[in-house]
């Protein structure tokens, strides 16, 4: 049970009226007046979060020349002009705009030296157009607009600002703008610690109670009102999202990534202000930090699950250092195995669908796996990057984008459909690949996993079954993929039911498939060789894409192992058995 942090104060009926009048205006979407703002003036923060400079420094010479490209769209507004006042080419361009996640791009400038020692004065430059940037937005959006103070948006930005105040806002300190753009940012603090509840579950949430706590840090008048508040609210939900291995609720690696920035920012600004802060930051971090370190897929960033792709570089070389430390192999309450070998790192989804409200974004893709060599990325799932044009989300979530087995093209699992429960709960999954029971093994010959799902048994009364082995050098990677009908259940039909068994292949990967439809040649860069062979068949080389990275699909290939099971069967037949191999070139 989380303590509460009990704030002692005596309030008289004119102010409690007053409080639930703005609370009032504040759900009817009136501007809210927050702490007397028509003549308080907020002082210059005494305390600013440390910056870690996470940015893509592209980006941010971009932006300084006036190019915003967000997401996969974006628009030109010159050197010295400003994005409010054209309109956003979508719905999700405007989002990441009015988040103002870009500024870390233009932080990133402050601490290149290469760009620097081009031009010494270009941290000036920054700070002069980050403040234009947000100083047109307060005088355009600051009192009020449904849209950019919607709790979401409003998290994001309140965040950006604040863990980029040090090193691109607070230049013109003593200036009256600066007041201004002080005391707008507490009058949007004050709106979201009132419409806290409506802030959405997941990220948003933590991050919208980490705001409370960097605005009571940082500003010593309102610490009792907003610091106190926060700190609660945040281990309210590193209780709910952080779980006992350090994973996500949500399963999704890229966010477990996200949420240890959002508490090192919190835990480095109390540290700073010599506060006491919580005893449950400061064990989130130090559970989390490993889990990072378990979804790594070597240099290319984090292994793609469950809405998650490859990850931010500059964020994981700023939170994660790199160790030499050895990785553990299971999480068990995230739900993932790691078979690591040698230079050979094998990562099996071994989890059902995370629990709803935090499954809007999880996709049905039971004993998927990805394979990363010293050659860099084999065999992936398609995976997903924020960036990526929405038209694309929803089939990314499928089962047939990821590596695994697939029955009669259905996915292992249903989302929530289009109606009005949809509308309520969002891109919830109605049912999904659990339970999953898993087995490992580790001997001295190479580790043995075997795990199963029963997806696809209230459709067609089959389970699947996948075993994976991995040599001790990593070279060797053996797989089985079985349908069956579970001991004790009767089959719900006889007939044959067709199977898809696909391996999708980084776009760096070429692949040649062999004459005899039963192996295929894969050669990733620096020439380093993968022959895959399989019993099944016929084999038949696809195409498929990656979203994990960047804001544009790219094209890919994928390996597919079509055959037909019987619905009675007891997966040891040719039928319902297929085997699979990688082994690596040289060691056959």
């Amino acid at each position: 049970m989380v303590m509460k942090r009990r704030i002692g104060t005596t309030e008289t009926a004119r102010g409690v009226l007053r409080k639930t009048y703005y609370r009032m205006a504040s759900d009817l979407g009136a501007p809210l007046r927050s702490f007397n703002l028509r003549t308080a003036k907020i002082a210059p923060f005494h305390i600013m979060p440390p910056p870690l400079y996470i940015g893509d420094v592209e980006q941010g010479l971009k932006i300084l020349d006036g190019r915003f490209t967000l997401g996969s769209q974006s628009i030109d507004v010159g050197a010295n002009g400003d994005p409010w006042s054209n309109a956003a080419p979508s719905e999700p361009f405007a989002y990441r705009l009015h988040g103002f996640g870009w500024l870390d791009d233009l932080a990133a400038l402050q601490n290149d030296r290469k760009s620097n020692k081009t031009n010494p004065d270009l941290p000036r430059i920054v700070s002069t157009r980050a403040t234009h940037l947000v100083d047109r937005w307060v005088e355009i959006y600051g009192h009020w607009n449904a849209y950019a103070w919607d709790n979401d948006i409003l998290a994001n930005r309140l965040f950006a600002w604040f863990s980029n105040w040090q090193v691109l806002l607070n230049g013109d300190v003593d200036r009256p703008q600066a007041q201004i753009r002080r005391t707008n940012m507490f009058r949007q603090l004050k709106r979201l610690r009132n419409t806290y509840s409506r802030t959405p579950v997941g990220l948003a949430r933590l991050k919208a109670a980490a705001c409370l706590v960097l605005g009571g840090a940082m500003q010593d008048n309102v610490k009792s009102t907003l610091l106190d508040r926060g700190l609660d609210l945040l281990d309210e939900e590193i209780e709910k999202q952080i779980l006992s291995d350090g994973g996500h609720v949500s399963r999704n690696p890229e966010q477990a990534l996200q949420a240890l920035y959002i508490l090192r920012i919190t835990e480095n600004t109390l540290e700073a202000a010599e506060l006491p802060g919580s005893r449950e930051i400061r064990r989130a971090l130090d559970r989390i930090a490993p889990m990072i370190a378990f979804f790594g897929a070597g240099k290319s960033g984090l292994f793609n699950f469950n809405g998650g792709g490859e990850g931010s570089p500059q964020m994981l070389a700023k939170l994660c250092p790199k160790t030499s430390a050895k990785r553990f192999g299971f999480a068990p309450h995230t739900k993932y195995q790691r078979i690591e070998r040698g230079s050979s790192v094998v990562m099996i989804d071994a989890g059902g669908p995370p629990p709803r409200p935090y499954d809007t974004q999880a996709h049905l893709a039971p004993l998927a796996i990805e394979i990363v060599t010293s050659g860099g990325r084999l065999v992936v799932n398609c995976g997903w990057d924020e960036r990526q044009p929405r038209d694309w989300r929803q089939p990314m979530r499928t089962t047939a984008a990821h590596s695994t087995l697939i029955l009669a093209e259905e996915n292992a699992g249903k989302f929530l459909g289009n109606g009005l429960a949809a509308q309520v709960l969002g891109d919830a999954i109605l049912w999904g690949g659990g339970p999953v029971s898993c087995l490992r093994k580790d001997q001295d010959a190479g580790v043995w996993l075997e795990a199963a799902h029963e997806a696809y048994h209230r459709s067609f009364g089959l389970s699947h079954r996948r075993r994976i082995y991995m040599d001790n050098q990593g070279g060797d990677i053996r797989g089985e993929d079985c349908l069956f009908v579970p001991a004790g259940a009767a089959p719900l039909l006889r007939d044959e039911i067709p199977f898809a068994i696909r391996f999708h292949l980084h776009p760096d990967v070429k692949v040649t498939l062999a004459q005899d439809a039963q192996s295929a040649l894969l050669i990733q860069p620096g020439g380093k060789g993968w022959r895959f062979r399989t019993d099944g068949g016929p084999l038949s080389v696809e195409k498929s894409v990656y979203l994990a990275r960047g804001n544009r699909p790219r094209r890919s290939e994928q390996l597919v192992v079509r055959g037909a099971a019987d619905g009675d069967g007891d997966g040891q037949t040719r039928s319902n058995r297929v085997r699979w191999s990688f082994i690596r070139m040289g060691e056959q």
